[in-house]
């Protein structure tokens, strides 16, 4: 089950917006990748909230270009009930 999302949500909370959702992911998948129109990330956090799992969080990274944010999920570990959420503006 290679890196997705389901159950995206979107919204504005004062001057910020969130993306957020739903992930699964696989040990030894690609990274998986979300694209975002914003252009500074102020908060991001993704959890494996799989009752038998580890409780390790995979690396995320954040890149910016113009006005399109790039945020990369280093999956590390079998992930089927993950929620994720990304604060930005």
């Amino acid at each position: 089950m290679p890196f997705a999302t389901t159950n995206i949500r979107t919204g504005v909370v004062g001057p910020l917006r969130f993306y957020c959702g739903d992930w699964t992911g696989n040990v030894g998948d690609a990274s998986g990748t979300l694209t975002i129109n914003g252009g500074r990330v102020y908060f991001r956090q993704f959890w494996n909230q799989d009752a038998d799992a580890q409780k390790e969080d995979p690396l995320v990274d954040v890149s910016a270009s113009g006005a399109t944010l790039t945020v990369t999920v280093h999956n590390h570990m079998d992930v089927t009930t993950g929620r994720f959420i990304v604060v930005y503006a």
